[in-house]
């Protein structure tokens, strides 16, 4: 292949993978989410170090991050009716404005040296709060940014932005900390928030379908009534919970032997692994959807469409579990950091893939429940309670032994999910 050949291929493989930034409202929507991601995750960065110098207490670095999840979790439900019955333009530039009002106060008590640990408690969790109300409404929003048919391709181009801001917010906020100090660090997300806003000022979602609102009751037991939607959450919560991993990496760590720099080149080569993942599965589902034409695409289409889709998640769970059953039995460093990255990548094709594909399934006004039951519980409750159950697992049998249970579990929901891969409701 020569360099015009190559160059050609690049440039079709490109446009294709990032086919839904061809819309000029998901495309400031991207912009913003770098933004917003990076910041967030500078700060989450820094919140840790501030409280770990106060205290020297990993107790307390623990307490900071339940003083941030538990409020998430308990109002998601909330933020979930919300970006179902209200402008969820208007939410995000609502939310985004209280988060940048909270930097200012983070802002402020660092630059006066003023900064105590219960503040740090009570300022995650407001930011929790927030969170709560953002999160859904972004997620249900990003339909009204981009036609049908790049909808999928939009949400997978998400999952690449969130954990390529998983890799460069952490990391920025490291060198910040270093170079200048936590104030700049807190004065870099404040502006963060600011080129956000600028960026949500100026998308123009499409209409939404005029529809009744719907109750939460009712919301949530029409999601249940559906097979496809029921047996896509129940797979998700599963193997998020049995799946837990990348909490544990220090006991990884230590079993191979290493400190904290294998720790770190092991979650790093992780999210690399998760960062690929995404860009596959943006272009498969590109690919996709430009197999068929706008004239030709009918319901069997559409049908079709998804249950390819739901084949790949399955097999990518039946990879995943496959993997870190080899994983943690693994006891040479190298070996252990070739098989991290596909296990990252699997991971992230079964999430990220599985949240498009719920939305698919949804009707428009059901999208924030449908974002609020799979990422507050399916998967950030699910992890919250996962974590402890592996570490309680890690007490008491080795490393093998734990991985290879949760494996197993793994496999069996994975080969439980193929099999519902039918295009009967």
């Amino acid at each position: 292949m020569n360099h015009d050949e190559t160059g050609a291929f690049l440039r079709r493989y490109l446009t294709s993978t990032f086919a839904s930034l061809k819309h000029r409202n998901f495309k400031l929507y991207a912009l913003g989410v770098i933004f917003s991601l990076t910041g967030s995750l500078l700060q989450e960065v820094v919140v840790a170090w501030m409280a770990y110098q106060l205290t020297g207490s990993s107790l307390v670095l623990g307490g900071v991050l339940f003083a941030y999840q538990v409020p998430m979790i308990l109002m998601g439900a909330l933020g979930g009716i919300a970006a179902d019955r209200f402008d969820r333009r208007k939410i995000l530039l609502l939310s985004q404005s209280l988060a940048f009002l909270l930097s200012l106060v983070w802002l402020a008590l660092s630059a006066t040296n003023s900064l105590a640990v219960w503040h740090i408690y009570v300022l995650s969790s407001l930011f929790g709060i927030i969170v709560a109300f953002e999160i859904p409404a972004r997620f249900a929003m990003i339909p009204q940014l981009v036609d049908k048919e790049d909808m999928i391709n939009a949400f997978s181009l998400d999952g690449l932005l969130f954990y390529g801001g998983r890799v460069m917010g952490p990391a920025a906020g490291a060198l910040i900390l270093v170079l200048a100090g936590p104030t700049l660090c807190f004065a870099a997300n404040s502006l963060t928030y600011l080129l956000e806003l600028g960026t949500l000022r100026k998308i123009k979602p499409a209409p939404r379908e005029k529809t009744d609102s719907v109750p939460l009751r009712e919301a949530v037991a029409v999601i249940a009534r559906n097979g496809k939607t029921r047996s896509l959450l129940l797979f998700i919560a599963a193997l998020t919970f049995f799946g837990v991993y990348i909490p544990l990496m220090p006991v990884f760590s230590h079993n191979l032997g290493g400190g904290s720099q294998l720790n770190g080149a092991l979650i790093v080569v992780s999210e690399i692994g998760a960062i690929l993942g995404s860009i596959f599965l943006a272009h498969k589902t590109a690919r996709a959807a430009n197999s068929i034409s706008p004239q030709a695409r009918s319901l069997s289409d559409t049908i079709a469409k998804q249950t390819k889709l739901r084949r790949t998640i399955a097999m990518a769970g039946l990879a995943f579990a496959v993997l870190i059953v080899l994983f943690s039995c693994s006891t040479n460093k190298y070996i252990a950091l070739a098989l991290i990255a596909p296990i990252g990548f699997s991971m992230t094709l079964v999430t990220i893939g599985a949240h498009a594909l719920l939305q698919e399934e949804v009707e428009d006004r059901l999208r924030g429940v449908a974002s609020t039951i799979f990422w507050m519980y399916c998967y950030f409750g699910m992890l919250a309670l996962g974590g402890p159950f592996m570490g309680f697992l890690l007490e008491h049998l080795s490393v093998s032994q734990s991985f290879g249970i949760s494996g197993a579990i793994c496999f069996a929901s994975s080969a439980t999910f193929l099999s519902t891969t039918s295009t009967k409701r």
